[in-house]
C-alpha cells in the first residue's frame, strides 16, 4: 500500500545546488524538508571525482581564494553541512510520477517501496547532462562498445579500478573534456586527442595551463558537418567525413554540450524551453507552475559545483518568499 507524507519542502536532486537549498532552508527554520537522490550517495558528479595520490584536482574554491581540490573533498564538504541540519535524505529514491498542480511526488524506494510525497513547495535541482552522439546531431556510423560519458568513465576508473582504453579520443573540448583527458593520463593512457567543431578549445587557455601538469592532449578542429564512428564491436577509429582522415582510438569518451535534465519536469508537464530544454522561470527561479522551482545546472549551461551551491541557496530564499506568501 502507498504511504504518503508531508514536507513543507521537497528538493529534488542531492548536488551542490539542492544540498546548498536544504542547508539554507533548514537554517531559515524550516524543519520537515526532504532531499530525493536517485544514486546509493549524496554529493552529485563532485562526489565521481576521487581523491587519490596523484589525481587531478579539477574543482575550484573560488570563496577560499580559488584553491584546486578534488571533487570528493568538496562533496565531503557539503556532507558535513548537510549533516548538522534536519534534513530527510531518501538515497536511491527513483521518481515516478509527478503531479504538479497538487506538488504531489511518487517516488520508489528499495526499502520502503512506493511512497508519495506532498509539499508546500518544491525545487528541482536535477543537475544537467552531455548530449548523447545523436543529439548533438553531427556524429554519425555505428554505436560500438568503448564509447563513455564522463561519469561512466569516472565509474569505472575511481569506482572500479579499471582504464577502459589507452589511446582516447576525446569528443567535446570544455573542461570537462581537458578534465577526462588528465583522468586518462594519470590513469596510465596515452595523451589523449580532443576534438570539437569550433576553432579553438572552450576550454580557457588558464584551464588548459593547469591541466597540462597531468596531461598535454592534442586539440583537432573538425571543420565538417559530421563525423564518422567506426567499429562493429568497439570503438577503433573516428573518419572525418571531409576528407575520410581516421584518428585511431580504441575508446571514445564524449564530454562537453550539456543540457539540462529536464525528464522529471516533462513528466510533470512543466514547462521546457525548446530546443535548449531549459524549464521556463520567472524572476524568482518559480516555474511554470505555482510552487515549484528551479536550482543549479538544470537552469542551463555548465556552471561550477561552488556556483549550484550558492545558487541553490539564493533559490531558497525565494522559496522562503512564496512559503510567506502562501500562509
Amino acid at each position: 500500500m502507498k504511504s504518503t507524507n508531508h514536507f513543507r519542502v521537497v528538493i529534488i536532486g542531492a548536488g551542490p545546488a539542492g544540498i546548498g537549498a536544504a542547508i539554507a532552508l533548514s537554517k531559515q527554520g524550516i524543519t520537515t524538508v526532504a532531499l530525493i537522490e536517485r544514486s546509493d550517495n549524496i554529493g552529485g558528479v563532485p562526489s565521481l571525482y576521487k581523491k587519490k595520490k596523484g589525481g587531478v584536482r579539477t574543482f575550484i574554491r573560488w570563496s577560499r581564494g580559488g584553491i584546486p581540490v578534488f571533487g570528493e573533498e568538496y562533496a565531503n564538504f557539503l556532507k558535513k553541512k548537510l549533516a548538522k541540519t534536519d534534513v530527510e535524505v531518501w538515497l536511491n529514491s527513483q521518481v515516478l510520477k509527478i503531479e504538479a498542480s497538487k506538488k504531489e511526488i511518487t517516488l520508489m524506494n528499495p526499502d520502503k517501496g512506493e511512497i508519495s510525497f506532498t509539499a508546500d513547495a518544491v525545487i528541482m535541482a536535477c543537475g544537467s547532462r552531455e548530449k548523447t552522439l545523436s543529439e548533438r546531431g553531427w556524429m554519425t556510423g555505428t554505436r560500438p562498445i568503448r564509447v563513455f560519458f564522463t561519469k561512466q568513465l569516472l565509474q569505472l576508473i575511481d569506482g572500479n579500478g579499471l582504464l577502459p582504453m589507452r589511446n582516447p579520443v576525446i569528443i567535446g573540448s570544455d573542461l570537462i573534456g581537458y578534465a577526462a583527458a588528465a583522468k586518462l593520463k594519470v590513469a596510465g593512457a596515452e595523451d589523449a586527442i580532443i576534438m570539437d567543431k569550433q576553432h579553438r578549445p572552450e576550454c580557457s587557455f588558464f584551464e588548459r595551463l593547469y591541466f597540462r601538469i597531468w596531461s598535454k592532449p592534442r586539440f583537432r578542429a573538425v571543420n565538417v558537418k559530421s563525423v564518422e564512428v567506426m567499429g562493429s564491436k568497439t570503438a577503433t577509429g573516428i573518419r572525418l567525413s571531409k576528407d575520410g582522415d581516421i584518428l585511431p582510438c580504441d575508446g571514445i569518451v564524449v564530454c562537453g554540450e550539456l543540457i539540462p535534465n529536464s525528464e522529471l519536469a516533462l513528466l510533470g508537464k512543466l514547462k521546457i524551453e525548446l530546443p535548449s530544454r531549459k524549464p521556463v522561470i520567472g524572476r524568482d527561479y518559480q516555474m511554470s507552475e505555482s510552487g515549484w522551482f528551479s536550482a543549479g545546472n538544470m537552469l542551463g549551461g555548465f556552471r561550477g559545483a561552488e556556483w549550484c551551491y550558492f545558487n541553490g541557496r539564493r533559490v531558497a530564499r525565494s522559496v522562503m518568499n512564496y512559503l510567506s506568501k502562501s500562509i
